[in-house]
């Protein structure tokens, strides 16, 4: 159970939570162009022992980047006047503008007033 800890005079005890997130690109054919970005997160304040074992549930999948359709390029190119040369800047910037929208949808105002208050857990034996 998640309690929001913004009053003053709170008295339970602090530990810092490590959030670690980081992406990698999959390929999902053997044969094709389809991939995807996931994004992960690892709780950083575990051991490297329980960390790195494949099955300790110590990785989770967070969200997915979406790719982007193939129909935005045939759309750039109807009305971007130097499609030809520009291309590869203009798709790396819509690619950069999406994964921060995931970002942003991601780091929404519960996320920042934890990170900025904190947030008390107890659990199961009532202990915070």
């Amino acid at each position: 159970m998640l309690i929001p800890t913004d009053d003053p005079t709170c008295k339970c005890k602090k530990v810092v939570a490590v959030l670690m997130f980081w992406s990698d690109t999959i390929h999902l054919t053997s044969f094709g162009t389809a991939k995807m970005w996931p994004i992960y997160l690892l709780f950083g304040n575990l051991s490297k022992y329980i960390q790195c074992q494949p099955n300790s549930g110590a990785t989770k999948h967070l969200a997915y980047i979406p790719a982007l359709p193939d129909s935005l390029q045939d759309q750039l190119k109807s009305f971007h006047h130097k499609w030809g040369t520009q291309q590869m800047h203009v798709l790396t910037h819509c690619r950069q503008e999406l994964m921060h929208m995931v970002w942003k949808f991601l780091l929404d105002e519960d996320f920042l007033h934890a990170y900025t208050y904190g947030i008390a857990v107890r659990s199961l034996d009532g202990i915070e």
